[in-house]
């Protein structure tokens, strides 16, 4: 599992684990993300779609969540239209997630606005690392992907954050065209302190994202890597749990 990454984790027994379903707990994590302000990656379509929504209400009697609506009529529209909406968020050392069936156009304070069910359940993951760390305090960790049609070049992109199951990238590319199910082998992937090693990515989402402030972000789940590829990323993470236990380590 990519626990740190900002993006669903794909249903598996491991998932199952973290589901809390006690209706009170239910609206008390929701609550928490209302009363701190916490932005949510909605993600939409498969995975294609992606938007960042706050949530405004936590209506209990009507057993709905009313987030603020995208200014775009478009986005809107798309949001309104998916048959299904995954929310991801970052709540003190856990990572919340959960999924609705679709939403439907709301009003607060004259205002247009989103409203989604209130979940059945909400998937509470611990996270591996404390902090999702940005690009320049992330020790200079970098994924380079092969340039097609060329040979020996490649595009470097930043890490975002990684797990055993995936990483994110900070994506502004110029050479590589990237498309949500794409494969891309023959990555190289540079973790200081650790070492290096080539890996095979496929892309699971595009989009912008909590926390990328220029550009924007891409999720990748890694592909038929060998046990010491992913001893190296477990030994990286490892390292970087320990750093963010010290007091003053956040962004500084």
């Amino acid at each position: 599992m990519g626990l740190t990454t900002p993006f669903p984790e794909p249903d598996s027994p491991e998932l199952q684990r973290f589901a809390v379903q006690s209706k009170l707990e239910v609206a008390g994590l929701l609550r928490t993300v209302l009363d701190r302000g916490v932005p949510l990656n909605v993600f939409f379509e498969a995975g294609a779609g992606l938007d960042v929504m706050a949530l405004r209400q936590v209506d209990l009697p009507h057993a709905a969540l009313i987030f603020e609506s995208p200014v775009e009529e478009e986005r809107r529209h798309r949001l309104l239209e998916a048959s299904t909406l995954t929310c991801v968020g970052f709540v003190d050392e856990a990572k919340l997630q959960f999924s609705v069936p679709g939403a439907c156009p709301a009003e607060v304070a004259g205002l247009p606005a989103i409203a989604m069910p209130m979940p059945e359940r909400l998937f509470r993951i611990e996270r591996r690392v404390s902090v999702r760390v940005r690009p320049a305090t992330a020790l200079g960790a970098v994924c380079r992907l092969p340039v097609p049609g060329s040979t020996g070049q490649y595009e470097t992109l930043g890490v975002l954050d990684i797990g055993s199951g995936g990483v994110a990238l900070l994506t502004h590319p110029e050479r590589v065209q990237l498309s949500v199910g794409m494969e891309i082998a023959g990555c190289r992937l540079d973790l200081p302190g650790v070492g290096g090693a080539t890996v095979n990515l496929r892309v699971r989402h595009l989009g912008s994202l909590v926390g990328v402030d220029k550009g924007g972000g891409c999720g990748c789940e890694f592909i038929g890597s060998p046990a010491t590829v992913q001893s190296m990323i477990e030994r990286y993470v490892g390292q970087r749990a320990e750093r963010v236990r010290r007091p003053c380590d956040a962004l500084s």
